[in-house]
């Protein structure tokens, strides 16, 4: 298979052109016709997951931070692009279309922590909100524990004293969408990072907020990503990369 073959199964569920904007995804290293046996997927590019790549035998890293976002004055040595280029690794970032895809990031953090949930409309925080409601009211005690359960991390949260029966749910840096996830009716918003003032003004607005971590919150795509690439392309062979949290996918 091709980068381009890979590049298209992603676009077909996670549509580059639906990225926000201000996002920089897409194929960002590389060339569309290079042939792929093996392929690295991560949630960031760093020197660990060049070496990693390059250790088993990857040509492509797909990768759900863009490797490169603010813009770029040069491309030095010791630098990730650099490294990626001068081993002739392809780069593709897919960040905020995988975000709010079907079986994207916040689907797969939504399955590890709740029976059931809904997916909003497009229209509603820009697609990026998951809501799920609880078969029983929960304090927010209770469900900092299950979060820290589930995914193994360190909760922070801010209890408004309200019993918790519907949670609205956004992976990664969320708390933006504390509104929305008012208008929508929830007793609590859980997402990866929130800042002091949001936590303040949740509290205030009567929601409980959770911060369950950046990387904790998204990195339940990677092992969903590399099973529908598997199942897609039959690969036979991939294998966990305890540094860092990658996995390789093998054709």
């Amino acid at each position: 298979m091709r980068v381009s073959d890979i590049y298209a199964f992603i676009d077909s569920f996670a549509p580059f052109s639906s990225a926000e904007k201000w996002d920089n995804t897409e194929l960002l290293v590389g060339d569309m016709n290079d042939t792929v046996t093996k392929a690295v997927v991560c949630l960031d590019v760093t020197e660990k997951e060049i070496a990693y790549a390059l250790e088993n035998g990857a040509q492509l890293i797909i990768s759900h931070h863009p490797v490169i976002f603010s813009p770029c004055k040069n491309v030095l040595a010791g630098s990730v692009v650099h490294s990626a280029v001068s081993h002739g690794l392809n780069i593709i970032s897919a960040h905020t279309n995988l975000d709010k895809a079907a079986d994207g990031v916040n689907d797969a953090l939504c399955k590890l922590l709740f029976d059931s949930f809904t997916k909003e409309d497009v229209s509603i925080a820009e697609g990026f909100l998951n809501t799920a409601v609880l078969k029983e009211p929960v304090s927010a005690g209770s469900l900092a524990s299950h979060l820290k359960n589930r995914l193994s991390a360190g909760v922070s949260y801010c209890d408004s004293g309200r019993t918790i029966k519907k949670v609205a749910v956004c992976s990664g840096s969320g708390a933006d969408f504390i509104e929305a996830a008012l208008n929508l009716g929830c007793d609590a918003f859980v997402t990866g990072e929130a800042s002091y003032h949001k936590f303040l003004d949740a509290r205030q607005s009567g929601i409980s907020l959770f911060a369950a971590g950046h990387f904790e919150t998204e990195i339940p795509v990677v092992n969903a990503l590399v099973k529908k690439l598997n199942e897609h392309f039959d690969c036979t062979v991939f294998s966990a990369c305890p540094q860092s949290n990658t996995v390789i996918m093998e054709k």
